[in-house]
């Protein structure tokens, strides 16, 4: 897949056909449909995307690219508007050691945690690429950015974090498009990142994720190739005007509907 250009990347802009009088040519997008390719390329993004650890490439990302990368990330949907997030671009190797380090701890730790069963399975998991990728970006949220009263907070108090996990999937989608491998370290103590970081104590990290150009893709993900979990199919999760409610006649349509879909060639299961 091609990487888009700045333009494709760019708002669109509105028609300059349209009378300048007319407020709606300011209000809304001038070309707001998909064609078939277009929707194509999205859900290709989406049903290859790979938490990637152990594929990356020394290669260094364009800093053209990273800034389509991010700028993907800042346009995430966010609670009021409000943009809770921060990007901290880690490049220097000292650094990346530090977080490394910590990694290391934790993971030791979350090793005792599973059922002898699974641990040596756990133990030969690659859960991290920190060192391997040429980039790691740590995604922030900033719970007091524009006052204590935000518009849609008022009554759900985590819209924010939601807000710049919305940030996180924006990016890792734009980086697949981009052919860049994304991978999401949870296995760290955060006061250790904060301190690796200088992350004020009012800043919560959200994700801490290696980026580069990688090897290859998994066909699917590395979890479930291993058998550690499998993907739920989708008719189990759903319900149907209230919890544990089963469908009537148009909610069998839609449980055939999902029955019927099948990856296109070009993607993977």
């Amino acid at each position: 897949m091609s990487s888009p250009t700045q333009a494709q990347c760019a708002p669109a802009s509105t028609d300059a056909s349209a009378p300048i009088h007319d407020p709606a040519a300011a209000r809304f997008q001038a070309n707001p449909l998909f064609d078939a390719a277009e929707r194509a390329a999205v859900y290709r993004a989406i049903h290859t995307r790979r938490d990637v650890r152990g594929e990356f490439l020394p290669d260094p990302i364009p800093d053209e690219v990273l800034a389509r990368v991010l700028t993907a990330a800042h346009h995430a949907p966010s609670v009021g508007f409000m943009q809770p997030w921060d990007f901290v671009v880690v490049r220097s190797r000292e650094v990346r050691a530090k977080i490394h380090a910590d990694f290391l701890a934790a993971h030791a730790e979350a090793e005792q945690m599973f059922d002898e069963g699974k641990r040596e399975t756990y133990r030969n998991l690659k859960l991290e690429g920190i060192l391997e990728s040429p980039v790691n970006i740590c995604i922030t949220c900033d719970r007091s950015r524009h006052g204590p009263v935000v518009i849609g907070r008022t009554h759900i108090g985590a819209m924010d974090v939601y807000s710049a996990v919305c940030a996180v999937q924006n990016l890792w989608l734009a980086a697949r498009a981009e052919n860049l491998g994304v991978g999401w370290v949870s296995i760290l103590h955060q006061q250790a990142l904060r301190e690796a970081l200088g992350i004020p104590r009012e800043i919560v990290p959200i994700a801490y994720l290696c980026v580069g150009y990688v090897r290859d893709f998994h066909a699917q993900p590395e979890l479930e190739a291993a058998g550690w979990l499998k993907r739920v199919p989708l008719p189990e999760l759903l319900h149907f005007d209230g919890w544990q409610r089963g469908p009537d006649a148009v909610g069998e349509g839609l449980i055939e509907a999902i029955g019927q879909l099948r990856p296109s060639p070009r993607s993977a299961a």
